[in-house]
């Protein structure tokens, strides 16, 4: 990565030496709350996610089979909620968020009825999943321009690391707990753990248990995200162009609507509704398409999960730099275009060796192709919140989520009925993405690049002279 000039880092410096002192306090107290809803807690992709969904796995099949269904339900109710923003701000939502992912997510372990099981779990997924709509709104009002892209790398880097921990941690506990409501040692806890498909009974319900001990714990704990939310300190101005809290006249309403549903907008939602597709087709089946299409043994597999983690961090450090050097459009469009050829050479896994061979070259493609994919998320945040003025940010932030909804139900059914009924389906979804990427952001950069290609630097510019 190149070294930035010293007119960079000065402009740096300054806008950190200016940055109005409540909208500092602000996001340091928000980053603690990530830092725990996401470090201490895993409450996406770490504990919750790793352990928690194969509690309800044992307890709620029903929850599994049809995750993608209410997954989707999940993410419309996430649209509704964060739209209320515009309304009672930051600080409110937050406050809500705490109590509403802990009653319910107890409410999980506290019943054995699946339908309530199934109710609990989505009211309790859309708190948390809330949290990752919550800070590309407040880092866009609070954070000086010259360093955003760097502080959405930031929080981006806290919630990967964070997660990554947990997920190694959760397991842990599970077994720990279980050794210990058993009698049994560690070692002989982990060994039943691994066939917990094959234990009944007493064996079975002790195993439960101990996911349930640990979502209790973490239930409770969510608690303190309530007590850092009372330290926010949010005002109208923060959230909305003014300060009046009357409602909008019918006029008004249809003028934002149209601004809402503009050509610039609905051309972004179908750039990131396709990205959104095509990386739901490969990303989440990484492990199936590794082990069970290039039967790569389990050990090996999971070392390679672990260098796609890496690569994703790795590629987060990038944003800024892409930014400057090639503007925001064109780094999100390069991103994509160049993950092409990779996965090209993914949907021919089983060409490219066998052994030691195959699990370095598979591995070092899905390094790059991680690396490269997200090397512009954070950029692809920032841009999602600039592209409409300051009202129009949660409304359009759940109509990306509505967006994202009719994805996940399509790829559901796509890959339920027709694409993974082989196990061919698997390195064809690989051709599939490509054209779906290819055809993305060529729509992108034909609608976009031209005008909007430095759109950060006009947006922050704005933003910054405002406060």
């Amino acid at each position: 990565m190149a070294r930035r000039s010293n007119a960079e880092k000065e402009a740096e410096a300054e806008a950190i030496k200016n940055w109005n002192p409540r909208y500092k306090h602000n996001v340091i107290i928000y980053l603690f709350i990530y830092l725990w809803i996401y470090g201490i807690l895993g409450a996406v992709t770490g504990i919750t996610n790793d352990a928690a969904l194969s509690y309800y796995k044992i307890v709620a099949p029903h929850l599994i089979s049809g995750l993608n269904i209410f997954n989707a339900a999940t993410a419309i109710l996430m649209s509704v909620m964060i739209a209320t923003v515009h309304k009672w701000g930051y600080r409110k939502i937050l406050l809500i968020l705490p109590p509403m992912t802990a009653i319910f997510m107890a409410l999980t372990c506290i019943t054995t009825n699946q339908l309530v099981i199934m109710i609990a779990y989505t009211i309790s997924w859309t708190a948390i999943g809330v949290y990752d709509l919550m800070y590309p709104l407040m880092w866009t009002s609070y954070v000086p321009g010259k360093i955003r892209t760097k502080m959405f790398s930031t929080v981006m880097i806290v919630n990967l690391i964070t997660q990554t921990i947990c997920t190694f941690l959760g397991g842990k506990a599970v077994v720990w707990f279980f050794g210990l409501i058993r009698g049994i040692p560690y070692h002989e806890a982990s060994v039943l753990s691994g066939k917990s498909e094959m234990l009944t009974g007493q064996t079975l319900a002790d195993y439960t248990n101990s996911y349930r001990i640990l979502l209790y714990i973490t239930a409770a704990v969510t608690m303190l995200a309530f007590v850092l939310a009372l330290f926010i300190h949010d005002v109208p101005r923060d959230y909305r162009s003014t300060a009046d809290d009357k409602e909008p006249s019918r006029a008004e309403k249809m003028a934002m609507y149209k601004k809402l549903l503009s050509k610039k907008t609905l051309m972004w939602i179908v750039y990131i509704a396709g990205i959104q597709l095509g990386a739901r087709l490969v990303a989440v089946y990484v492990p199936i398409y590794l082990n069970s299409y290039l039967h790569i043994p389990r050990d090996v597999t999971s070392t390679i999960n672990t260098f796609i983690q890496a690569a994703m961090l790795i590629g987060y450090f990038f944003a800024p730099f892409l930014e400057k050097k090639m503007g925001a459009i064109v780094s999100v469009a390069a991103g994509t275009l160049t993950c092409v050829p990779v996965m090209l050479l993914l949907a021919n896994g089983r060409r490219l060796g066998s052994g030691t061979v195959l699990f370095v070259i598979v591995g070092l493609l899905l390094f790059l192709r991680t690396g490269l994919a997200n090397a512009t998320m954070p950029i692809q945040q920032e841009v999602q919140m600039v592209i409409v003025d300051k009202d129009l940010r949660p409304a359009f932030t759940g109509v990306v989520q509505i967006a994202y909804a009719v994805v996940g139900v399509i790829d559901g059914l796509f890959t339920e009925f027709y694409l993974f009924t082989t196990q061919d389906g698997y390195a064809n979804a690989y051709y599939i993405a490509a054209v779906i990427y290819v055809i993305a952001s060529v729509l992108l950069l034909v609608f976009f690049a031209k005008k909007y290609n430095r759109i950060l630097d006009t947006a922050n510019a704005q933003d910054d002279n405002q406060n």
